[in-house]
């Protein structure tokens, strides 16, 4: 869980975002549009630049894991800090993703898009890190989840940790705000079959 995500370029905040990456981006193919994000795509993130701006910027979604092929694409919001593998880029690199909504799937396998309640953009945390490959550097991200809220709960067990876009640039500067913050009750959402 989060195992896909909606970014929709038909949206003009969302739009806007992948219209400033791009130019930096020939090399990666950025999977937006009317397509879901899929875990080791590239995607658009959020986060700071050197003069203490949020900007946007492209990641790799997913951490290589220890195995070969495995990706690790979610951390716990209640154990983050406990993981070696993911402590150090949550106290120091976080980002958050932008999107349209999340989706699952209900029992019967049908799919399910979750997105804020006034079709606004849902701004999901995460963190980041550069992890050294065969070809040089990839900047890989990861989404954080915690407990569903009562939108989400019949459906799964847990849900992105979502965060206020008035809130964006404390999640990503202010470890203190970011180490309060997992413990935050989750907005209601809307859902609709897709």
């Amino acid at each position: 869980m989060c195992g896909r995500y909606f970014f929709d370029i038909a949206s003009s905040e969302l739009k806007n975002y992948y219209d400033q990456v791009i130019p930096n981006a020939a090399s990666k193919q950025i999977r937006v549009g009317y397509n879901e994000i899929f875990p080791s795509n590239h995607v658009v993130t959020l986060a700071v630049n050197q003069e203490s701006e949020i900007v946007p910027g492209v990641t790799k979604w997913g951490f290589q894991g220890f195995k070969k092929g495995q990706l690790m694409i979610n951390a716990r919001a209640e154990t983050v800090e406990e993981k070696k593998t993911f402590s150090k880029a949550f106290r120091e690199t976080r980002c958050v993703f932008p999107m349209t909504g999340f989706y699952e799937w209900d029992q019967n396998k049908q799919k399910l898009l979750f997105s804020p309640e006034d079709s606004k953009t849902l701004y999901v945390a995460g963190f980041y890190r550069i992890h050294k490959t065969g070809a040089g550097f990839e900047t890989e991200s990861i989404i954080m989840t915690t407990k569903p809220n009562e939108t989400v709960a019949p459906i799964h067990d847990r849900m992105p940790l979502i965060i206020p876009s008035s809130h964006i640039k404390d999640w990503i500067t202010d470890l203190e705000f970011a180490r309060k913050y997992l413990s935050e009750d989750m907005t209601e959402l809307s859902v609709v079959e897709v």
